[in-house]
């Protein structure tokens, strides 16, 4: 949403973030994912079979057109590693890939997005809710390949695999 909004209506982007927060949460329930699913499969809403958007949010996914199918745990993640967190490099990582490809400057991108990320308002608007506010707002994207236990105010955040798929990592500092 729009800073100048955001600013104006700081209780009610708090009431939106808790919601968002905890639709996270539900969805990492067993089951949960299922009923979304369902719900996303109606008419109104994306008009898909609900058994394909059942393994997409899954990770069930078929790979060829012969049916040849792949698990792949912790495809789509909502909740847990701190999924939902705003982190500035994830913005940063978007706003290069998106700005190369239409051939904007990298760098002004980059601090613009960072700027969007708002890990303060996240850190304020979901104090007291049991979300886990990592220690950093930034950090190296797609170099965690299992479970890493990382700084937290709780101290017991495990941040989830992020490789990304070309193995490559994401440093803001090296050009790339």
């Amino acid at each position: 949403m729009r800073s100048d909004w955001a600013a104006r209506e700081e209780e009610t982007l708090g009431r939106l973030m808790r919601a968002v927060w905890r639709a996270g949460r539900w969805l990492d329930r067993p089951g949960s994912r299922t009923t979304a699913a369902e719900i996303l499969a109606r008419r109104e809403h994306l008009n898909l079979p609900a058994e394909v958007i059942d393994r997409a949010l899954s990770g069930r996914l078929t790979i060829s057109s012969r049916g040849d199918a792949r698990r792949v745990e912790g495809f789509v993640e909502f909740h847990a590693g701190a999924a939902s967190f705003p982190w500035r490099s994830q913005a940063a990582w978007i706003a290069r890939r998106l700005a190369k490809r239409a051939g904007q400057d990298p760098q002004a991108a980059t601090a613009r997005a960072r700027g969007v990320f708002r890990t303060d308002l996240y850190r304020r608007l979901l104090a007291g809710t049991g979300a886990e506010m990592p220690g950093a707002s930034e950090k190296l994207e797609g170099t965690i390949e299992a479970d890493t236990p990382a700084a937290s105010e709780s101290g017991r955040l495990v941040l989830r695999r992020d490789r990304f798929f070309d193995g490559r990592v994401f440093d803001l500092s090296v050009p790339d």
